[in-house]
């Protein structure tokens, strides 16, 4: 098995194609199907599943691309620091949405102060992408909710409590029993968000009817529906300082926070301006929080 086996198999997931794959590295068909058959054999596991003349990754098929996406993109960073010193320079980072719309920026102007030779690479997601991302090497370091995936290491950065929040317009009452609740439409973050998982638990405690919900990606949208009286919108305390607009109801037994962790896939080599930029985050959130 060598890494071109690596390569041509990552090259058939990207196009999900033997004949696909064979055209983008100028190879016959034949000889893609023979790597791949190689890499099954050497791995004694059936790589992909083929029906109706299309191909779909096993399990076993998923979990070698995320080994090779790492082997790959390690080899390359090796090949530009020993020839010229220019892969330390890089970090990609990831942070879900509730960072991203409270501390990122400021966040992003101390790591540029302190760690100026990294070339920074930044995206906000929702917390389940960026398990994916961390986990096909699509980013080096995340600020997100702990996932309990034992393939990530993790270090506690702060808490943040969350509250309902709704305009006096839409909810006159300043404490709600359990049972009252479900008299009023939720504004909640999409599954998938840390937001969404911290509430679940407690709605379906209450029984809360899912045709209540109206859903969005992003606590700014939320913000504002519940501004113009649309429902009780469910928020980080941080993403609501400031508005006058909006006032925090207490509800019976609801008391719900949520962690954030700095996050990396466990023994992945982090370069030195990774490395740098994970120090700084730790230090920001531990003297901001």
């Amino acid at each position: 098995m060598t890494l071109r086996h690596l390569e041509i198999f990552m090259c058939v997931c990207r196009h999900m194609s033997m004949t696909a794959a064979a055209e983008e590295l100028n190879m016959s068909q034949p000889a893609v199907s023979k790597a791949i058959g190689e890499l099954e054999a050497f791995y004694h596991a059936s790589l992909f599943d083929r029906m109706n003349r299309k191909i779909y990754l096993t399990d076993a098929g998923h979990a070698l691309a995320d080994y090779a996406s790492t082997i790959l993109s390690q080899y390359e960073e090796s090949i530009s620091f020993l020839r010229d010193g220019s892969s330390f320079q890089d970090c990609r980072i990831a942070v879900n949405v509730t960072v991203g719309e409270t501390i990122l920026a400021d966040l992003l102007k101390e790591i540029k102060k302190k760690v100026p030779q990294a070339q920074l690479k930044v995206g906000v997601y929702n917390s389940s992408t960026i398990e994916t991302m961390l986990k096909r090497n699509e980013c080096d370091l995340a600020v997100m909710d702990e996932s309990g995936d034992p393939s990530f290491d993790v270090i506690e950065l702060y808490e943040e409590p969350l509250g309902f929040f709704a305009s006096a317009e839409y909810c006159q009452k300043e404490t709600l029993r359990k049972t009252e609740l479900s008299e009023y439409r939720l504004l909640l973050r999409e599954n998938g968000s840390g937001t969404r998982t911290c509430t679940d638990s407690f709605l379906k405690q209450i029984r809360y009817p899912d045709s209540s919900i109206w859903e969005s990606t992003s606590d700014e949208a939320l913000t504002i529906m519940a501004e113009r009286g649309l429902g009780i919108a469910v928020l980080p305390v941080s993403c609501v300082t400031g508005t006058k607009k909006l006032r925090r109801i207490e509800v019976e037994g609801a008391v719900l926070k949520r962690k954030f962790w700095l996050t990396a896939l466990h023994s992945r080599y982090l370069n030195t301006a990774v490395q740098s930029c994970a120090r700084v985050i730790h230090e920001y959130c531990r003297a901001h929080k």
